[in-house]
């Protein structure tokens, strides 16, 4: 049997719409359109808290490249490519399904670090343009 190779680009294009197929739950904390207003997801109230708890034991210790720490985080992220996929950018402004922080492979002994609910968070952040808010 031969095996297949797979694409970096059809990677990303699988990853994309798994990413889209999951979507967002109709719930007006994460701007799911619900009835009444959906309230804005925080970067600093919202995101960070998650990269801290989550993240900064290895951001930036383990890998220096990325520095998910307070005050650091967001700089780093926005608009920013990382060094090993320098056609991409970590987060790009209400695209996450263009975003490499949420379609880059996981580390398969992190692959359960961020929930469903982490990652629905920082999608919603994203898709709400990434504010530094």
């Amino acid at each position: 049997m031969q095996r297949q190779r797979v694409s970096h680009g059809a990677f990303v294009a699988v990853a994309a719409a798994a990413i889209a197929a999951a979507g967002l739950p109709a719930c007006s904390a994460l701007g799911g359109g619900g009835p009444g207003a959906a309230r804005a997801v925080s970067f600093r109230h919202d995101v960070q808290p998650i990269f801290d708890q989550k993240c900064v034991s290895c951001h930036p210790a383990a890998y220096p490249y990325l520095d998910l720490r307070p005050g650091r985080s967001y700089g780093q992220l926005v608009g920013q490519s990382p060094p090993n996929a320098l056609s991409y950018e970590r987060v790009v402004a209400g695209r996450p399904n263009l975003s490499y922080l949420l379609l880059h492979p996981v580390d398969p002994s992190r692959r359960g670090l961020l929930t469903r609910s982490d990652r629905r968070l920082i999608a919603a952040w994203i898709r709400q343009g990434a504010k530094d808010n």
